[in-house]
């Protein structure tokens, strides 16, 4: 279900009425930064882990600068769901079958440079 609120659809908020929880919230990360520590010089590439309950599924929404691609991994790092050039959205639901962790790789072009905010939540199917 989405809700409009302040002219934008917010239907994660469904998973906080609906007992929903939140398993993972970066706020700012840049991506595409000079970086001489990490092979190819810049930082275009960032993984997150996150734990999740069995038989969910999970939302993920997206909000950055500059577009952006995003994957959700499964406990084997197979790629389960993948957004290409997101801006701002949401993916999912992404059903979490039996992993107990998951992870998150969102990344940008050599030579672009994005700021990404993201939140994951996970409710009943």
């Amino acid at each position: 279900m989405k809700i409009p609120i302040n002219g934008r659809d917010i239907h994660y908020m469904m998973a906080v009425f609906g007992g929903g929880e939140q398993v993972f919230t970066m706020e700012g990360l840049v991506l595409g930064e000079f970086d001489p520590s990490v092979d190819g010089f810049y930082k275009n590439v960032q993984t997150f882990s996150f734990k999740v309950k069995k038989r969910k599924v999970i939302r993920i929404n997206i909000s950055a600068n500059a577009p952006v691609d995003v994957a959700v991994a499964n406990e084997k790092g197979a790629s389960i769901s993948y957004k290409q050039a997101i801006k701002e959205g949401t993916i999912g639901p992404v059903p979490t079958e039996d992993n107990k962790e998951m992870g998150i790789i969102v990344g940008v072009y050599k030579g672009d440079k994005a700021t990404v905010s993201m939140d994951v939540w996970m409710e009943k199917p």
